[in-house]
């Protein structure tokens, strides 16, 4: 595929830069793996639970060569018009290597970095999200130097919305009617967080005795 690189912002652009987006991430539990089309295979029967998809539009993918297409266009990293970064990370448990959920970023100059995430149901209320996404924002501020974050989250998705309070995302706006999807509308609250606030709470995190 042909890349158009020519609106990527000149930090955007190098081999250097290329490289450093396939950094694998790690935490005292976790292994942060760039999502690559290797991974649709493991990833595919994970992906079929319909408990994922309650509270979005979309649904589980068809087949695992739909699947393993959708992960070949993402893994160029970038949108097509290269205005964009597109960043997927496999989690994995660092212990035995099974597959515990997926996180993204879209980085898009000048503007907020959208974040998303989903725990796969067998490992749901284990702190994953909480620790994989800690993990992906620290990357993106120190890599990227992303200064602000947005995520988008249905309002009867509570256990959405308290993970990302406890990241220090707050509400700033409820759009109702937002998205029709599974035979109903869908309100949305959109949050914020700005990079300046995750540092102080990383510092305070991080701080001896803690």
């Amino acid at each position: 595929m042909t890349r158009n690189v020519s609106t990527s912002p000149p930090a955007w652009q190098g081999s250097a830069f290329d490289a450093a987006l396939e950094a694998v991430l790690h935490t005292s539990r976790l292994r942060l793996e760039p999502q690559r089309p290797a991974h649709a295979e493991a990833l595919f029967p994970l992906l079929a639970d319909a408990r994922l998809y309650e509270h979005i539009p979309q649904h589980p993918p068809p087949s695992l060569d739909a699947l393993r297409e959708r992960l070949t266009l993402l893994s160029m990293r970038r949108s097509p018009k290269g205005d964009e970064l597109w960043l997927n990370w496999v989690v994995r448990d660092a212990a035995d290597g099974n597959c515990l959920g997926r996180v993204q970023a879209t980085v898009r100059r000048d503007a907020p970095a959208y974040i998303a995430y989903e725990v796969f149901p067998q490992h749901w209320q284990r702190g994953i999200a909480t620790e994989a996404c800690r993990r992906v924002l620290d990357w993106l501020i120190d890599e990227l130097h992303v200064e602000h974050f947005t995520a988008e989250v249905d309002s009867l998705n509570t256990a959405s919305l308290r993970l990302l309070e406890r990241l220090g995302f707050q509400r700033v706006v409820l759009r109702t009617n937002a998205d029709q999807f599974k035979g109903r509308s869908s309100d949305e609250w959109m949050l914020r967080l700005a990079a300046a606030q995750h540092q102080r709470d990383r510092a305070v995190r991080e701080a001896p005795g803690r």
